[in-house]
């Protein structure tokens, strides 16, 4: 038996020097009716019983007395009897007479010791079972307890470290250190071989409030520690993403996988107008029941189960290009949708302004290609001061004009005048003859057309000079040639200040001012049908008429002056008319007005064979429009002279080589023939 309970009586028994007060104690602690008697090797001497133990109070005795006086009634161990109970050697022939008494007391002791083998086997594993390491010592430092967790991580069984110091395998211990001082040491991490523990540490104390050693417990919180670090860093990470979440330009939201708003960022507020709670757990037809948007991206990325990009509207009218990607579990069902939103109104209008310069850079390229000299608006007459003053205050007024006049009094350039000094002057400014369009295109011309709007049309489709006009002027020249059908469209245009592009489905605004003339009479057109008279009021608001040149002949060698500047400048010439040339010109009807006059000027300048042009060359020139009746008429003896000379001073420079044989065939001094010669630029050639 010894040999047997030598590990059982070690933790629940007393010693034969223990009072009978500290026996009495732990038998009520422990809520036992006995409790076994070891001597100092651990090796039970007897039992002691609460019989006993009231027995003797009862008799007198103090409770200071010692468990070992009160033992000669006990179990002792000296001689081993066939039962296998000791007895003491003094009573033995007591035990022989009341064998049946001892015999029920070894029942007692049988009893007890299974009930603590069954207390020592629980508690046992439950410290064995758990994960965290165990160790408890005594005063003098001495392993007491050591489970297997303990045992795992130091490599070292119960057996090996039982009653050796801690400090022999575990120095950083402290647990003698807990002893002595009886302070614990709660929630501190120790590092044991490189392993992060979280260590309470407490002193043990007995039923008399004294200090019999310490126990350990340790957590082995290295995983929780790195689970800890990289919760850190997770949550660093999503700060960051949040940073980024929220000040995102673009709107950016999730929806699960039936379309439910999950999360947004504040971008779509300003985007949509709405605030966040008033989004947030909605579903895509809540969000079209709001107007919140005209369509949902999110419901098409569902169904076709693929990123969708598209362009819708928002309730106040914002252009958003939506693109919706799913994200897919590991069973291919969409777990989640990323919504990405971009406020494109800005990006649309952007590309329109690039496309209306575009357009305006390919018009004006064609414009330079032409030979196009710039040509003043010179007037004197009060006529034109009239018509010019009356164009400077329409100017100001943002209405349609109607300019009329015969053609080539120079309608284009009261027209010019108006957007100049108007308040669109740094927009466009469009100028269209309606009579040179083709009637096919006249449409696809004035309003542009979508793409594959018909065969051989670009495939990017085409804007149209009312686009192209936008924020500016457009100037429709020859108003009257244009044909019914699109007066009736241009009426259209002009009223709801809206276009429809051919093979296009919605109208889009425009924002111009029309301007429009014709040198015919539009009121004629009106009675024969062939104009129609509420197009006529809508252009005709303000009209401003042209004169012809022939009521304003004082005109007349002001434009002379400046297209003889204009064309000498432009071939490089130094060409002048006599006085008789500039009478006739004045004289002139000019049927053909301004443009007429323009062009016989530039003529006469081309073909001039000297720097002086007289009535001759223009006969000889074949311009007889420039001449009254086309009739030679009587000059002047002085220009009769100078025609003569110039001819005669020609004629010489041709047949001879120096200006001495040349003076001396007419018969003057050599200085004169110079002289002359210079008068009428006259070069060897």
């Amino acid at each position: 038996m010894e040999q047997k309970n030598k590990g059982f009586y070690s933790t629940i028994s007393v010693l034969p020097n223990h009072s009978i007060q500290h026996a009495a104690s732990i038998l009520k602690g422990a809520n036992l009716d006995a409790i076994p008697v070891i001597d100092d090797k651990n090796c039970m001497v007897g039992i002691l019983t609460i019989h006993h133990i009231l027995d003797t109070v009862s008799k007198g005795a103090s409770l200071s007395d010692s468990v070992g006086s009160i033992m000669d009634a006990a179990v002792s161990t000296d001689n081993l009897e066939s039962d296998g109970m000791l007895v003491n050697h003094e009573t033995s022939q007591d035990f022989k007479e009341t064998a049946s008494e001892k015999f029920s007391e070894k029942t007692l002791v049988e009893n007890i010791s299974e009930r603590y083998r069954n207390l020592l086997s629980e508690t046992g594993a439950i410290f064995n079972s758990t994960h965290n390491l165990i160790i408890s010592v005594d005063l003098s430092g001495r392993v007491k307890i050591f489970n297997k967790s303990a045992e795992k991580f130091f490599g070292k069984k119960f057996e090996d470290v039982h009653n050796r110091k801690i400090e022999d395998f575990y120095p950083e211990s402290r647990l003698k250190k807990v002893a002595l001082s009886g302070t614990p040491e709660i929630l501190q991490k120790v590092k044991i071989n490189g392993q992060l523990f979280l260590s309470n540490r407490s002193p043990i104390i007995d039923q008399n409030n004294c200090v019999i050693g310490a126990v350990a417990i340790l957590q082995d919180i290295s995983e929780i520690e790195l689970i800890s670090d990289e919760l850190s860093r997770v949550k660093a990470l999503n700060r960051e993403l949040d940073a980024i979440f929220e000040s995102s330009f673009d709107g950016i939201w999730l929806s699960d996988g039936e379309g439910k708003v999950l999360k947004m960022n504040r971008a779509n507020e300003k985007i949509f107008g709405f605030s966040r709670d008033q989004l947030i757990g909605k579903y895509p037809a809540d969000l079209l029941e709001k107007g919140v948007y005209s369509r949902s991206s999110v419901v098409r990325a569902i169904e076709k189960k693929e990123t969708v990009t598209t362009t819708l509207t928002t309730k106040d009218g914002k252009t958003i290009i939506a693109t919706s990607t799913p994200v897919f579990d590991e069973k291919n069902n969409i777990s989640l949708v990323v919504n990405n939103i971009r406020d494109a109104t800005h990006l649309f209008e952007l590309e329109s302004e690039v496309d209306q310069l575009k357009g305006l850079t390919e018009l004006y390229k064609n414009q330079l290609k032409q030979v196009d000299v710039k040509k003043g608006f010179v007037y004197q007459s009060s006529q034109m001061e009239e018509t010019v003053s009356l164009a400077l205050r329409l100017a100001e007024v943002n209405c349609p004009v109607l300019i009329t006049g015969p053609s080539g009094v120079g309608k284009e350039l009261v027209a010019d005048i108006i957007h100049a000094n108007s308040e669109r002057k740094k927009g466009p400014f469009i100028k269209v003859n309606c009579g040179a369009i083709p009637e096919n295109l006249m449409e696809s011309e004035l309003f542009g057309y979508e793409s594959g709007a018909f065969s051989g049309a670009n495939r990017a489709g085409k804007l149209g000079y009312f686009a192209l006009a936008h924020k500016g002027t457009l100037l429709l020249d020859e108003i009257g040639e244009l044909p019914l059908h699109m007066q009736v469209k241009l009426l259209r245009a002009v009223q709801d200040k809206s276009i429809m592009r051919v093979g296009g489905t919605k109208p889009v605004k425009v924002d111009i001012r029309l301007l429009a003339s014709t040198n015919r009479n539009l009121n004629e057109m009106i009675a024969k049908e062939e104009f129609r008279t509420d197009l006529y009021y809508r252009l005709n608001v303000a009209n401003v008429s042209v004169p012809a040149l022939k009521d304003r002949r004082e005109d007349i060698l002001p434009l002379v002056e400046h297209f003889l500047h204009l064309y000498n400048k432009k071939y490089k010439k130094n060409i002048q008319v006599t006085n008789e040339v500039l009478e006739h010109w004045c004289q002139n009807d000019w049927p053909g007005n301004v443009r007429q006059l323009e062009n016989t000027v530039e003529r006469a300048v081309v073909s001039a064979q000297d720097q002086l042009v007289t009535t001759h060359d223009l006969q000889t020139s074949g311009t007889k429009a420039s001449l009254k009746d086309g009739k030679q008429e009587i000059i002047s003896l002085p220009e009769a002279v100078a025609q003569t000379e110039h001819r005669l001073i020609k004629r010489v420079f041709q047949q001879y080589k120096t200006t001495r044989e040349m003076a001396k065939k007419l018969g003057v001094h050599q200085s004169t023939l110079i002289r002359k010669a210079a008068k009428y630029g006259i070069k060897k050639s």
